[in-house]
């Protein structure tokens, strides 16, 4: 599971940041989030097994935020929700929901 949640983290970071530097992304007040987004991704995903859950979580929490604000940016009548927006959050909802440290109860 670690392994395939590594992937779309790396998935989910390097297609933000492209759309930042190949000028797809064009909201002036999204970009520097949206850098940092795609690098914490990337950068959780590649580190040592030993922290790599804490960091994806810490990195897809920070990225749901991010894109929770920019979801709102198309909350208005007319304006169709981007898709990859939604695929995004969902992938970070989902790493957060299966890395989550739980409570042991032993």
């Amino acid at each position: 599971m670690l392994q395939i949640l590594r992937l779309l983290s790396i998935l989910v970071g390097g297609a933000t940041a492209w759309r930042v530097l190949d000028g797809t992304m064009t909201a002036p007040l999204f970009k520097v989030p949206d850098l940092v987004v795609g690098a914490a991704l990337v950068i959780a995903a590649l580190l040592p097994r030993a922290i790599a859950p804490v960091a994806l979580v810490a990195a897809s929490a920070y990225a749901l935020g991010v894109f929770s604000i920019a979801l709102a940016n198309y909350l208005v009548p007319g304006r169709p929700v981007e898709p990859l927006l939604i695929a995004a959050m969902a992938v970070n909802l989902s790493t957060l929901l299966l890395l989550f440290p739980r409570e042991s109860h032993h």
